[in-house]
């Protein structure tokens, strides 16, 4: 491999790693947009639209898990969902987004993503 190559390679890495980096802040800012809805299910499926609708924005495709950890503490539900993005240039990358479910009204609920790792 020669040099010029080698600096292609490596550009294309850093690009790739900034990009992620930056949508991952851009996660972390949904954290202050609390989803409202009726049930957990309701929320899950807002969120993932939102989530979704970001990826396609940075051109990567996300893949959710089938499961997630559940943490119960009273009326408040923690899950720790595993999703995949798919980048353009470094295939796929793991990510941890914990969000976080609590009851405020009878069957009313509001989701907030609390951690993305």
């Amino acid at each position: 491999m020669d040099i010029k190559t080698r600096e292609k390679n490596q550009n294309k890495r850093r690009l790739s790693a900034e990009s992620i980096l930056a949508f991952k802040k851009e996660l972390k800012a949904l954290a202050f947009e609390p989803i409202y809805g009726e049930s957990i299910k309701e929320i899950a499926a807002k969120l993932t639209a939102q989530i979704e609708k970001l990826a396609e924005e940075y051109g990567y495709e996300i893949i959710f898990s089938e499961k997630s950890e559940v943490e119960i503490e009273g009326d408040i539900y923690y899950f720790d969902y595993i999703i995949k993005v798919k980048t353009k240039h470094n295939g796929v990358r793991k990510m941890k987004v914990r969000v976080q479910y609590i009851m405020y009204d009878q069957n009313y609920w509001v989701g907030l993503i609390t951690e993305v790792r």
